[in-house]
């Protein structure tokens, strides 16, 4: 009789565990499918892996706050509100050039707060000094078409006692 080495003896050893492995998951499917039992039932129920609940829905997201763009997006419908008016104020005084400039329109047109061209002046200024493009023309404009001759003279006197050392 020829003898096995020790690979082909170690190979066949795990065949036949795993075929009996096999052999014993399927034959307790069938056996519990053909005349089922409780204990049966208990079985296959222990070697069945449990699904783990589902997780809890996720809060309800808070809404978003309305940002600049949504203030901007009300001042081209021209339905600006207080609270888009008193957001754009913050974000210009922070120095977001964009407020500054949308801010200036709704001065200088009364969108969403009381009409001011010398307050749209003096912010087409600001608009100016961030290097916003033609903000220096319509500071002009406003100061040539929309300022009263005292509003003019204050700017006059508020622009030379600035550039005095």
């Amino acid at each position: 009789m020829r003898r096995l080495g020790p690979a082909a003896l170690l190979v066949l050893l795990l065949a036949a565990h795993a075929s009996r492995a096999q052999f014993y998951d399927l034959d307790g499917a069938y056996r519990c499918f053909r005349s089922p039992d409780p204990q049966c039932e208990r079985e296959l129920a222990d070697r069945t892996p449990q699904t783990a609940p589902a997780p809890p829905p996720p809060p309800p997201s808070k809404p978003a706050e309305p940002g600049i763009g949504d203030s901007i997006a009300h001042v081209r419908a021209s339905k600006a509100s207080a609270k888009d008016i008193d957001l754009l104020a913050r974000a210009a005084q922070a120095g977001d050039p964009r407020a500054v400039e949308v801010l200036a329109w709704c001065k200088l047109k009364g969108i969403g707060t009381p009409r001011d061209p010398l307050a749209a002046y003096w912010l087409y200024r600001q608009a100016a000094a961030l290097e916003i493009p033609h903000a220096r023309e319509n500071q002009l404009a406003i100061f040539e078409h929309q300022l009263t001759s005292e509003q003019r003279q204050q700017v006059l006197i508020s622009e030379n006692s600035q550039k005095k050392p």
